[in-house]
């Protein structure tokens, strides 16, 4: 039988706990939930926050006082605190309250507690999951009754339809096993964000076109709040076309996820924009397939990620964005360094607030960037207190354990700066090293950055002086040049020719070419240690 979302903490108040955290952004929900669960366990319920004070009505009570006056009652109740702010007088208390054994009232934490507050060790620890699909139906149907009041038929429809009774396919199987009863329940998984006409790759059955149930799948994850703000609007926007009302909502999701979360919305980068890497590209074209429903209920999981290592300059970046594109769902990228914050205890909570941003924004590619530079201190803990090496546990435990299909793309220059534990199979599914381009790939680079990239960007490319080939059997003779480094010099070139109003000639890139000094031969040791690492741990991408 599925439990109920307030389940582990009923369980936690059966057992006598007096001190407790609720972590949820969605507080309407959660007084509604906990007054109900109050009435199952024949107790009232109670709110205190620093501007309503007790009950809502309007006087300031200090919270101290309040905590040490509960700690000295009996009678059963649950007082849920909204936001407490940080106070080491309200800590205290708290945490006095929850080492009493003897019955009594309860206090829990309402909302993401403050480090003075998720630092006390007698609290039981919850979170309460967005609304799982039965919840968004119900949302949904009520919403479209409104629609349907306010003249805007068509929309209404869309969500009429996103009824079970309505739906003539089944639910699509969850991508992973129940979560056990210790934890809050997660959403089952989501489609890939659905596109306008399927990808080259992808088989012909399989078609990406959303079944009504697929609208309501994309919206998990959102709070009740924005779940029922942006289903309404995605059906407005649709105006009854479900593909154009999902597109609408995916968008409007990680915008609103993504808020306050560390992480920046990252536009995918089609995949002939990147020249080489076929190795690379051949493993995401087939990892895409797992993505599909069909695969589900097949078995088959869904895909963890990849770690790319590589020269620097050589394409990681690009890549990343790539996978995006390849697995046909939308990018968000996290600079590790973000996660470290001033205070005691910011670090570990603003990991959890990403990892749980990343898996309410599921089906996603979570880009973490240059992460050998974000781990530098966790092996040791004398210069921040041992903070580094804890946020790295807590990331290397979610990778382990997440539950829903989020895709990480890890990029690293340095690997000797990764932990051994980051490369065992489980939390990624493969370690790809990035090279130096070979001669073909500087061509295809070349002709990137000499036609596909301004036709990109500005719907034309600027006219060349000499044939397209000769262009090309210059960047082949640049041994040794990344691709960064042949970027360069076709913008050096480019200037050189802007500066003689002439056209662009193949003389001018190779000018520019010779003139730049690579990093192959001024970092020589390095790279070389790094290819020598690769033919024993990675991948050719």
């Amino acid at each position: 039988m599925t439990e109920t979302p307030l389940a582990a903490l009923a369980r936690s108040l059966r057992a006598g706990a007096r001190g407790l955290v609720l972590r949820s952004d969605d507080e309407a929900r959660a007084i509604r939930l906990l007054e109900d669960l109050g009435a199952q366990l024949g107790c009232p319920v109670h709110t205190w926050s620093a501007v309503a004070g007790c009950d809502g009505i309007g006087t300031p009570a200090p919270l101290p006082a309040l905590l040490r006056d509960l700690a000295g009652r009996r009678e059963p109740a649950l007082w849920l605190l909204l936001d407490p702010p940080a106070d080491p007088l309200a800590a205290r208390a708290l945490r006095e309250l929850a080492q009493h054994n003897a019955p009594g009232p309860a206090a829990i934490v309402l909302g993401e507690p403050a480090p003075t507050f998720a630092q006390i060790p007698e609290l039981a620890d919850h979170a309460l999951a967005p609304p799982e699909l039965a919840e968004l139906a119900e949302l949904a149907a009520a919403e479209a009754d409104s629609l349907r009041h306010a003249g805007h038929h068509a929309a209404a429809d869309t969500l009429a339809d996103l009824s079970p009774r309505a739906s003539p396919s089944p639910p699509v199987p969850s991508a992973s096993p129940p979560v056990p009863s210790a934890s809050p329940p997660v959403p089952s998984a989501s489609p890939p964000v659905p596109r306008a006409s399927p990808p080259s790759h992808a088989p012909a059955h399989l078609s990406p076109v959303p079944a009504p149930l697929d609208l309501l799948r994309l919206a998990l994850g959102l709070s009740e709040h924005a779940a029922r703000r942006l289903l309404r609007e995605a059906a407005l926007a649709g105006a009854g076309d479900p593909v154009r009302a999902a597109a609408r909502l995916v968008a409007a999701k990680a915008e609103a996820l993504h808020r306050g979360a560390l992480l920046e919305l990252a536009e995918a980068v089609p995949e002939d924009m990147l020249g080489g890497l076929p190795g690379l590209k051949a493993w995401l074209r087939r990892r895409a397939l797992a993505l599909r429903p069909a695969a589900r209920a097949a078995a088959i999981a869904d895909p963890r990620g990849v770690l790319l290592v590589g020269v620097q300059g050589c394409g990681k970046s690009l890549a990343a964005r790539v996978c995006a594109d390849i697995l046909g769902l939308g990018l968000v990228r996290l600079d590790p360094g973000r996660l470290f914050g001033g205070t005691v205890g910011e670090s570990e909570a603003n990991l959890r607030r990403l990892t749980a941003a990343a898996e309410r924004l599921a089906p996603v590619v979570l880009w973490i960037d240059e992460l050998d530079k974000g781990l530098v201190g966790s092996e040791g803990a004398a210069s921040d207190a041992g903070t580094a090496a804890r946020v790295l546990g807590g990331l290397l435990t979610w990778l382990q354990e997440r539950a829903r299909p989020v895709f990480v793309v890890a990029t690293a220059n340095r690997v000797d700066a990764l932990p051994p534990e980051l490369l065992r199979r489980g939390r990624l599914d493969e370690t790809f090293f990035v090279d130096l381009p070979g001669p073909d790939e500087r061509a295809a680079i070349a002709e990137i950055h000499l036609l596909a990239a301004p036709q990109r960007r500005l719907g034309r490319a600027p006219p060349l002086a000499d044939p397209l080939p000769d262009f090309l059997a210059t960047a082949r003779a640049a041994d040794g040049l990344s691709g960064a480094e042949i970027e360069g010099a076709v913008t050096e070139a480019r200037l050189d020719a802007f500066a003689e109003a002439r056209p662009l000639a193949a003389a001018d890139l190779h000018r520019a070419l010779a003139a730049t000094i690579p990093l192959s031969r001024s970092r020589a040791a390095e790279v070389a240690a790094l290819r020598s690492w690769a033919t024993r741990f990675a991948r050719p991408a």
